[in-house]
């Protein structure tokens, strides 16, 4: 994009709107990466309840037919936690794999400048996950509450891009995947591409302005009890956590 807003499309306020000071921004960043920390946690511990339920019940059927014994059940378990230590599972991450197309055509080239005034860099507001080089070049910001997902502020539009011209600030730098994006072609965003149709409705309904959410942030309030069998206390012997209700 090589040409500017007019002053008629600039929002009133744009340049001024606390929204978009570095401050602001960085502080809805550190509140996203912490919203994303904290719903990894949820559904990790809705997994290990659910593993611990399907364990305790078939430990405590093997213990009551005789089948295993304590000492024999927790020497299974001192083997097992033997192998999994410094075992990394980690976090679930996105991260854009590029496929080689020899049949791939050039995207169909379009005059940003003649449709700004109609689409508002629309296309800035789309999603997608960056690469390794794209990561590691350090030139593009990811969403700290989505890693690696290009990142877009309050107003929804891409922070790459420059609210006043709307052109991206790092053009040279810009990922793979505005490279080779054309709206040309693309009926989310128009419904008549040679009238300059907007599909607002796919618009209205995707891309807006969003601030931090707590996608799946999940708070239980188990009562702390003591374990209530054998394999309970063979597993949590030594691992006892405190539960405080604030």
């Amino acid at each position: 994009m090589s040409s500017a807003w007019s002053s008629n499309d600039i929002e009133v306020g744009a340049l001024t709107d606390p929204s978009n000071s570095a401050v602001m921004q960085l502080e809805r960043q550190v509140e996203r990466g912490s919203f994303f920390t904290h719903t990894a946690l949820g559904e990790n511990r809705i997994r290990l309840d659910e593993v611990e339920s399907f364990t305790y019940g078939l430990i405590d059927a093997l213990l009551a037919k005789g089948l295993v014994s304590s000492a024999e059940l927790g020497e299974a378990i001192q083997n097992v936690r033997e192998q999994l230590v410094g075992k990394d599972n980690g976090i679930g991450v996105a991260l854009r794999v590029e496929i080689e197309d020899a049949t791939e055509r050039p995207p169909t080239k379009v005059n940003c400048a003649a449709r700004m005034h109609i689409c508002k860099a629309v296309c800035c507001k789309l999603d997608f996950a960056l690469n390794t080089s794209e990561i590691e070049d350090g030139n593009i910001k990811w969403d700290l509450g989505r890693p690696y997902f290009i990142r877009h502020e309050s107003d929804g539009h891409c922070t790459h891009l420059d609210r006043q011209t709307g052109c991206c600030n790092e053009y040279a730098n810009r990922p793979g995947v505005c490279r080779g994006y054309s709206c040309a072609n693309d009926k989310r965003i128009w419904n008549d591409f040679d009238k300059m149709e907007l599909n607002e409705k796919w618009i209205s309904e995707n891309l807006f302005a969003t601030r931090p959410r707590a996608l799946k942030v999940l708070m239980n309030n188990p009562v702390c009890e003591q374990p209530s069998s054998d394999a309970q206390k063979a597993i949590v012997e030594g691992n006892r956590t405190e539960v405080i209700d604030k």
